[in-house]
């Protein structure tokens, strides 16, 4: 999210894990300078040679790489920081907070101000004040997206104006499976959205909740994403979706790894039961959803779909599917 936002100021060439709205593609060329999703899963970040590094956060993740050695792990990151000439940080997570080499500091929690939401031609905006720099507007809604969005105007602000970044922010549309979308009727809304780690799902659910009526139900669908990330993350999982008011769970996407006991459908949900979640439900297959969801869902609510895996699918059918059932929400 943060790559496409800074493309869109930039007005760059662009390489990034998703498809973003701006140019409906992951890939484009502008010029010969370039804004890139650098990849830690796999260490290949470190030999990106970057001008500038911005990281976010540095959650554990992809530790069946890293042998689950984290020192590796966080070695990884302060290379791919080292490299680099320019660097924009989040001074305020755990492993950055720490970093001596200079760099531009973002402290969230005192630096965005102001941030409120609205809808602008039925599409989500966050509205925030970013240090003395004045107000910005971006397609989206949560914290987590002027967290993004204030990352790539740091990063921008070395090379350009702040009137010019705030004329090219609007530019930015959003990216395709990110608070996705997929349905907007009077009678219910569904959002197709790619979180599948548990700061990405717990980011995600909040901007539903700011997005909704008071009245309304958020009730998420999830697919977990690797039956070793559901294991190694399993406490988290089982507390992400506190801003859910309603689970459903399916089976994990196993994405190429062999099933274990410990990280199933069914532990999930025992763990988010336990957790206080009673109103959780297994999906036993996919062509449930639309009966399931029919069901359960009242006019107003936010229905969310999570996952890397097939679940995307599932999304952009649904509404059709509950419109041949005979399902109104």
């Amino acid at each position: 999210t943060t790559t496409a936002m800074l493309s869109a100021i930039l007005q760059n060439s662009a390489l990034i894990g998703a498809i973003s709205k701006e140019f409906d593609s992951n890939f484009r060329y502008i010029n010969d300078s370039l804004s890139f999703e650098a990849d830690e899963s796999d260490e290949s970040f470190i030999l990106s040679n970057p001008y500038c590094s911005i990281v976010l956060n540095t959650e554990p993740e992809h530790m069946e790489y890293y042998k689950y050695d984290t020192k590796r792990f966080y070695d990884a990151y302060q290379k791919f920081l080292d490299i680099a000439k320019l660097r924009v940080i989040n001074a305020e997570d755990t492993f950055l907070k720490d970093y001596q080499k200079e760099a531009i500091r973002l402290y969230p929690s005192k630096d965005i101000t102001n941030i409120s939401y609205f809808l602008k031609d039925g599409q989500p905006h966050t509205k925030f004040t970013l240090k003395d720099m004045g107000e910005f507007e971006i397609w989206g809604f949560g914290e987590h997206i002027a967290l993004d969005a204030a990352m790539a105007i740091l990063a921008a602000n070395q090379s350009m104006s702040v009137e010019k970044i705030k004329e090219n922010l609007p530019k930015y549309q959003g990216i395709k499976k990110r608070f996705d979308v997929v349905q907007n009727h009077e009678n219910f809304v569904v959002i197709d959205d790619y979180a599948h780690h548990p700061t990405e799902i717990k980011a995600t659910l909040a901007a539903a909740c700011q997005a909704k009526e008071k009245k309304s139900k958020v009730i998420a669908v999830m697919q977990p994403h690797r039956f070793s990330r559901l294991r190694d993350l399993f406490k988290d999982f089982c507390t992400c979706f506190n801003d859910a008011d309603v689970v459903i769970v399916s089976d994990v996407y196993p994405a190429g790894e062999k099933p274990l006991e410990s990280a199933s459908r069914e532990t999930l949900i025992e763990g988010l039961r336990a957790h206080g979640h009673r109103e959780t439900w297994p999906l036993n297959k996919p062509e449930d959803l639309a009966a399931m969801i029919a069901k359960i869902a009242k006019s107003g609510d936010y229905v969310v779909c999570l996952g890397a895996g097939s679940i995307s699918s599932w999304a952009q059918d649904l509404p059709k599917k509950l419109e041949e059932n005979g399902g109104k929400l």
